[in-house]
């Protein structure tokens, strides 16, 4: 027994149990399965791929756009307040994009609101320091022109204003003159026309000897005012001499001319 069954006992192991012999398309199975696997898995890599890619370019723009409005906040803060008093926030930007325009705008304003510093002196050249010595002396000069013209103008003023009044108060006193003027030509001619009629109700002679001694202005404005008829005897009754001194006299008169 124990020599037959050794072979039979070997033979009996070595051949595979019912059920769990390995067929040739199993063995073959295997890499194709994992191949499969691997080909099923690609499109899922891929759209994981494209999803990445595309959070990587929205990423990428978003730093674009964040850089193109820090370069306009800045440019708007070198060049000024705009009319509107206010620069607008551009639109669709992140939190972290307004609060990089905010820190660039608070840079800028911090910048703008530094004093200068002032020019050392001691950098300049002796051109250059003589220069601003001229100019410092020629705008005192003109500083001082100017002083004085105002004072000038200031004295011209006060002079014209005084002027004006004294022009005032001499058309007043020349209004006053000549109403006395006018009043004291009409007195006259009122007393020189009752000398005229007092003459000419005379007798030639006794008027002719007092024409002789009467003074020559006073003589000519009675004699101007008298009829021919009544100077004409009077004329016949003086002294020669003075009757041809005062016809050249009336004559003379006659043809000067008027002066206003």
């Amino acid at each position: 027994m124990t020599g037959t069954t050794g072979p039979v006992a070997a033979r009996k192991r070595s051949r595979p149990p019912e059920g769990r012999a390995a067929s040739p398309n199993a063995a073959a199975s295997g890499p194709s399965k994992k191949l499969i696997d691997r080909i099923k898995l690609l499109p899922v890599l891929m759209f994981v791929a494209v999803l990445l890619l595309s959070v990587k370019i929205n990423d990428l723009w978003k730093d674009v756009r964040g850089f193109r409005a820090t370069v306009t906040v800045a440019t708007v803060a070198e060049a000024g307040p705009s009319k509107s008093g206010g620069t607008a926030a551009p639109s669709g930007s992140g939190p972290t994009t307004a609060g990089q325009l905010a820190q660039a705008a608070d840079d800028k304003n911090v910048d703008a609101k530094k004093p200068e510093k002032p020019l050392d002196p001691v950098l300049f050249t002796r051109s250059e320091i003589e220069l601003l010595q001229e100019l410092s002396k020629r705008r005192k000069e003109l500083d001082a022109r100017e002083d004085a013209v105002i004072q000038k103008e200031g004295l011209l003023a006060a002079a014209e204003d005084r002027l004006e009044k004294k022009i005032v108060e001499l058309q007043d006193v020349r209004g006053e003159i000549e109403a006395l003027i006018e009043k004291y030509d009409e007195q006259e001619e009122k007393q020189l026309n009752e000398l005229v009629q007092i003459y000419a109700k005379m007798k030639p002679k006794d008027s002719a000897r007092i024409f002789n001694e009467l003074d020559m202005d006073v003589l000519l404005q009675v004699f101007s005012r008298m009829k021919a008829g009544k100077t004409a005897p009077i004329l016949a009754n003086m002294r020669p001499a003075r009757a041809k001194e005062i016809t050249v006299r009336i004559a003379e008169r006659k043809t000067m001319p008027k002066i206003n």
